[in-house]
């Protein structure tokens, strides 16, 4: 064999051992930009946000303008550990249909010994489960005022007459209660086959039967043990015995007319008068939120 030959035989074999590269084949038909991407290259999914909370808004606690009590009073709230308050003359929860002027923040005041005798009813009651509802207390004279001019625009004087609505109050003097027997748990008044304040002859005392009268009498029971005297004609009022009090004006509310400010609205005992849906108040300032003299 020439050395040609051999040479070229050796250098075949030498290109038959080199390794070859290999390329993964792309499918046929599918484009390249198709192809699944690889681990490193899937998009990292972002973490779900938080849900978004709301508080609910706060209501304002209307106490908030509420004055001190004059010299010789106290506040219910206090004398009266446990009980309920529903002041519906802050409110048009009422037989007039709008705020009472007085009643700019919702208070419940009484004279000293008045207080001190509900508060002895309501120990009674609260060792049965049971305890005092106040609708109403002193009531400024300007309220009952109002309840006046209502009972003449709205053609309905006799309820003047026939003693439902007083021209003149004991509820002004503070000795004078409007209240009724409620659940400690819940403040769910008992039935008293009424509700407070129907001005007619439904609410005598003595005009229910079963269970309805039982309750008036107990709470008559109650309240004339302590001083009170009841009224025939209101199952829920009563008076505290008791002589030297005088009627007063002071009204509830921080920014409501100091007592001897006030004066009525004009034209408000003719039909076409209608009563602001509240009563004008705003925060204590130094001279309201101190007692009045």
């Amino acid at each position: 064999m020439s050395r040609a030959r051999v040479l070229v035989k050796l250098l075949y074999l030498l290109a038959s051992c080199s390794p070859t590269e290999t390329t993964a084949a792309t499918p046929a038909n599918v484009p390249a930009d198709s192809q699944p991407a690889t681990p490193a290259e899937v998009p990292a999914t972002p973490p779900p946000e938080a849900p978004t909370v709301t508080a609910p808004a706060e209501t304002p606690d209307p106490l908030r303008f509420l004055r001190s009590p004059p010299a010789g009073f106290v506040d219910l709230r206090t004398a009266l550990p446990g009980a309920c308050f529903d002041i519906r003359y802050h409110t048009s929860n009422n037989f007039v249909g709008a705020p009472l002027p007085g009643y700019g923040a919702p208070g419940a005041w009484m004279l000293e010994a008045p207080a001190d005798a509900l508060q002895r009813v309501n120990v009674q009651l609260q060792e049965q489960g049971l305890t005092l509802l106040i609708y109403d207390s002193y009531r400024p004279f300007r309220g009952t005022s109002a309840m006046v001019a209502w009972a003449k625009r709205t053609d309905q004087v006799f309820l003047l007459d026939n003693g439902y609505i007083a021209r003149r109050s004991g509820h002004n003097h503070g000795h004078t209660v409007d209240l009724t027997i409620a659940k400690v748990e819940t403040c769910e008044p008992i039935d008293m086959g009424t509700l407070w304040d129907v001005l007619d002859e439904r609410s005598h005392t003595r005009n229910a039967t079963g269970i309805p009268l039982e309750n008036r009498l107990l709470l008559k029971r109650l309240m004339s043990e302590q001083g009170f005297k009841p009224y025939s004609k209101e199952w829920w009022h009563f008076q505290f015995a008791m002589e030297g009090s005088k009627p007063r004006d002071v009204p509830y509310g921080c920014q409501e007319p100091d007592e001897g400010a006030w004066t009525h609205p004009n034209g408000w005992e003719v039909s076409s008068w209608v009563p602001p849906s509240e009563v004008p108040n705003g925060p204590c300032l130094s001279s309201s939120s101190a007692p009045s003299p």
